[in-house]
């Protein structure tokens, strides 16, 4: 699940929700309500940090019904009071309350990231920065998300944004659609019509959860990533918080009888969702429904009434812990990943990572967030009879909208830098030698044959990893120049021998497959083989296809003139060895052989984390690697397929990938995994396996 947390966006002044209690001239603070938000932060911290409860991302959730109750809440008391409505006052809050420790948290993590992370992904977390910035990064991540060449990259110290950009775009459109309710109202409220104005907010704000939460549905399904970090599919939870203020004036009439009960019942639904909600299920709808209709029962429970009998929500631990909860999830966060740099996970990381986001929340909110949310900046001062200096809001916003273009600049700078470059994955070419022998395969220690030489080391501290720490992420060499990504129709590119007599191959396959193309490049034109490929997202060989990947259209080219080889390899954690032999049956009885290559071993994020990890005591990377039980906890469906298939041959390479009780992350010198999740090589050490994949490829043609 994607790091999730509250974007707690409310002054101090809003956060306990104040209104008038009914039956008095005072207005009540619901401190219940600051407990929710400590509940909420901790849910997400215990997430983020234990990995407990399975349910703890949900803690956004909560925080979307809270600030969506909060503010419009702040909104109608101001329009209902005043007979107008500040949008300057309203957001001169906003970016007192927010930015502040917004930009110092993101300031901090990009200087923080320059000297602990790999060059790579500290511009990478600079760029999220920029795009959290100007509150745009749930569409940037939801965009990363669907990047292929993305996938299995570790976390941004910047992803937790992404719910704050969410609720600064619902801060943009609300009041303004507020406001319109109003004037289309104000003249039936004049004749006589006291409910219009009421049921026109609530109907409108139905309306939008309504649409909202449908849409949700629909996307989750089938995207969940883009669901996760859509506005679309996640303003009907701030529009049930809003609906709840909204509802204010009938929620008086509730006996007070029953008002704690039903907080306990909500707080109970709470809970529950903690538990009962995981990564497996499908999310944000249905299951969101879970939390936020709690919530807001708890909400609902004592509006327009004093609060009672609500100790766990609001004793002074609590109170504090929300009050201080925004602080808190800004920080915890960065505090996590950037810790991992320095490191492992483990009771000492844990209580490290506890001590210093807590200390820093404690430091930023008493020196800093509090006495910039109660100064005067940005607010009218005019009995300031002094001679200082003074910036006029008009001044401020000028100096906004230059900073915003300066940062939206500067996107646009890094991108198109970027880009022209051509170091992205997708843009690297794919080279073909007509060297039978590279130059790095005279030395036998270096790469794979490291492993099956006596006397090589697999990692030697005086000699320079290839590719180096700040490159091997992208090490790809031209694998995905011919990729079909997801949507897009197969790309199919013939490369190699194109003189007569060659001996025709073909590759299909996913990424895994992909990364065969750099080895068995540098000797298609010695050996005279040309080489055709169907490689892509989904591409797995098997009918029907696990995405979108046309493999009706790749098996019609593999039957229609038969391929002296088809190469087939895919991640072992895809495919159905019933769907594989359906479709590698047919093409190997129209006469072409099949090598299969066996998966390479799954890689930990630990073994990537120790690889970058800050040390003081000297090389440490031969000491990476992933554990020989985890390696191959997935079993490998491709060697259930072959024995099913006459025709088909197994190639395993498993010696060069591990010993016997773990899987280096770096042998020979060279850096074997590129990410975890996706486990993909990178090209360097693909290439150091050439010699051994064509030697397999020429003993199952030599079989015939």
């Amino acid at each position: 699940m994607a790091a999730s947390g509250p974007s707690l966006t409310v002054d101090k002044s809003e956060m306990g929700g104040t209104l008038p209690i009914r039956g008095s001239g005072t207005i009540g603070r619901r401190q219940d309500l600051q407990g929710m938000r400590a509940l909420a932060v901790l849910a997400v911290v215990a997430d983020h940090l234990f990995e407990w409860p399975s349910g703890g991302f949900v803690g956004v959730d909560i925080f979307f019904v809270l600030s969506g109750f909060f503010i419009t809440q702040l909104l109608i008391r101001e329009r209902t009071t005043t007979r107008k409505l500040s949008f300057q006052n309203f957001y001169i809050r906003r970016v007192k309350r927010i930015l502040p420790s917004a930009l110092l948290v993101l300031t901090v993590t990009v200087i923080a990231a320059h000297f602990l992370f790999p060059a790579i992904r500290a511009k990478s977390t600079l760029v999220d920065a920029l795009y959290a910035a100007v509150f745009a990064a749930n569409i940037h991540f939801e965009l990363i998300g669907t990047d292929y060449f993305q996938v299995g990259q570790p976390p941004s110290p910047i992803q937790h944004y992404w719910s704050l950009s969410i609720e600064e775009q619902f801060y943009f459109v609300w009041p303004a659609l507020l406001v319109l309710i109003f004037a289309l109202t104000r003249r039936m409220r004049l004749r006589g019509y006291r409910w219009a104005r009421q049921w026109g907010l609530f109907g409108a704000m139905a309306l939008v959860v309504v649409a909202s939460f449908a849409w949700a549905m629909v996307v989750s399904a089938h995207d969940p990533n883009s669901a996760y970090f859509s506005t679309f599919t996640r303003v009907w939870e701030l529009g049930t918080g809003a609906l709840v203020a909204i509802a204010g004036v009938w929620l008086t009439r509730l006996p007070d009888a029953i008002r704690p009960a039903l907080a306990y019942v909500g707080l109970a639904g709470v809970l529950a969702s903690l538990f009962v909600i995981d990564a497996t299920v499908q999310f944000p709808a249905p299951w969101a429904a879970l939390p936020v209709l709690s919530t807001a029962l708890v909400v609902a429970s004592f509006q327009g009434a004093v609060v009672r009998h609500m100790y766990p929500l609001t004793n002074p631990v609590a109170r504090y812990i929300g009050d201080t909860s925004y602080t808190l999830y800004l920080w915890h966060w960065p505090v996590i990943i950037l810790l991992l740099a320095v490191l492992p996970k483990g009771m000492a990381f844990n209580g490290i990572a506890l001590a210093l986001a807590a200390g820093l929340t404690a430091i930023t909110y008493r020196f800093y967030e509090n006495p910039i949310r109660q100064s005067g900046w940005l607010t009218a001062d005019e009995d300031d009879k002094s001679h200082r200096p003074k910036i006029s809001r008009t001044g401020w916003g000028f100096a906004a909208i230059l900073a915003v273009a300066a940062v939206v600049g500067s996107l646009f700078s890094i991108q198109f830098n970027e880009k022209v470059a051509r170091t992205s994955q997708a843009d690297q070419q794919l080279i073909v030698s007509s060297d039978a022998a590279p130059a790095q395969v005279v030395d036998p220690c270096f790469g794979a044959s490291a492993m099956v030489t006596t006397g090589c080391a697999l990692r030697n501290p005086s000699v320079p990893l290839q590719p180096t720490i700040d490159q091997f992420a992208d090490d790809t060499q031209g694998a995905y120049s011919c990729f079909r990504l997801a949507g897009e129709p197969l790309k199919s590119c013939t490369v190699g021998y194109s003189g007569e007599c060659a001996t025709r191959i073909a590759i299909v396959g996913d990424s895994h497959a992909a990364m065969l193309l750099p080895p068995l490049a540098q000797f298609l034109t010695a050996n005279k083989w040309e080489l055709t490929t169907y490689v892509g997202w989904g591409c797995e060989w098997q009918i029907p296809a696990v995405g979108d990947c046309p493999i009706d259209e790749i098996q019609a080219d593999l039957l229609k003139q038969p391929y002296d080889l088809v190469i087939t390899t895919s991640a072992r954690k895809f495919g159905s060895v019933a769907e594989m032999q359906r479709a590698w049956a047919p093409v190997a009885a129209a006469g072409s052989r099949i090598a299969v290559f066996a998966d390479n071993p799954s890689v930990s994020p630990e073994s990537i984390a120790c690889l970058t990890r800050v040390s003081a005591g000297g090389d440490h990377t031969g000491d990476c690697g992933t554990p020989i039980a985890e390696a191959f906890a997935r079993p490998d469906p491709l060697l259930k397929v072959v024995p099913l298939v006459p025709g088909a041959t197994l190639i395993d390479l498993t010696r060069y990938y591990c010993t016997a009780n773990r899987c280096p992350t770096v042998i020979g010198n060279v850096i074997v995994y590129r990410d975890t999740v996706a486990g993909h090589l990178t090209a360097t050490y693909a290439k150091t396996l050439g010699p051994v994949i064509v030697d397999s490829i020429k003993g199952v043609l030599a079989s015939r």
